[in-house]
């Protein structure tokens, strides 16, 4: 329970190398930063192809990578059914797929390239923290009422699939009717290091904090 109100939903960052002239042609920063967000987000390998970052076989199985990584952290101490865990999943891809950024032009600088990308983010969490936390509260009320009346409390099993319930209900609730900030811009660096194209991956953490409204998240750590 406690773990599910901290877990922030961080993107798997995959930081796919690309090497120097790997291409055939002039490095395409631009490209390669969006190439990696399509495909770590939406799921959507068209560009990952296109520039040559991989095939969509590859690219398929690094987005699942990092789906995998985001259901571990969340479900990994909760012992929760595997039908409640696809369900997870799906709404946690439906998240990911309606992030709404546009990568921009790239500026040479040195050994480096700088990627804008601008971006609005999505006011998911805070809606969602606040309505699960009324109905788990709500659903612990009536556990400890029943509880004093001398009926039967749930198994740990029993709760902790009733609270994932919740939060998953929370989260498709907050998703139905989600928001979007004013668009606003930051840049990502797209770095060579021993003959490899690499993005900074500060860079791409820091992203997905303006992406999502993950300050919630970070209040209840």
């Amino acid at each position: 329970m406690r773990k599910a109100r901290k877990t922030a939903v961080i993107l798997a960052a995959i930081l796919v190398a690309v090497l120097v002239g790997a291409c055939g042609k002039p490095f395409d920063a631009s490209g390669y930063v969006k190439a990696l967000l399509d495909n770590s987000y939406k799921g959507d390998s068209a560009e990952f192809v296109a520039q040559k970052v991989g095939t969509k076989q590859q690219a398929e199985e690094l987005y699942n990578q990092g789906i995998d990584t985001e259901m571990k952290s969340l479900t990994s101490q909760a012992n929760v059914s595997e039908e409640l865990q696809g369900e997870f999943r799906e709404v946690l891809q439906n998240i990911f797929k309606n992030v709404k950024y546009t990568v921009g032009e790239a500026a040479k600088k040195d050994d480096s390239y700088e990627v804008e990308v601008k971006y609005q983010k999505m006011k998911i969490f805070e809606p969602a923290i606040e309505s699960f936390n009324t109905t788990s509260q709500d659903y612990i009320n009536g556990i400890t009422e029943k509880a004093e009346n001398g009926e039967e409390s749930p198994s740990e099993e029993e709760l902790n699939e009733e609270i994932f319930t919740l939060l998953k209900d929370a989260l498709i609730n907050a998703m139905d009717n989600v928001s979007f900030g004013d668009e606003e811009s930051t840049v990502i660096h797209v770095e060579l290091k021993d003959n490899t194209w690499m993005p900074n991956e500060a860079d791409v953490q820091n992203l997905e904090k303006l992406l999502f409204d993950m300050e919630v998240l970070e209040e209840l750590q």
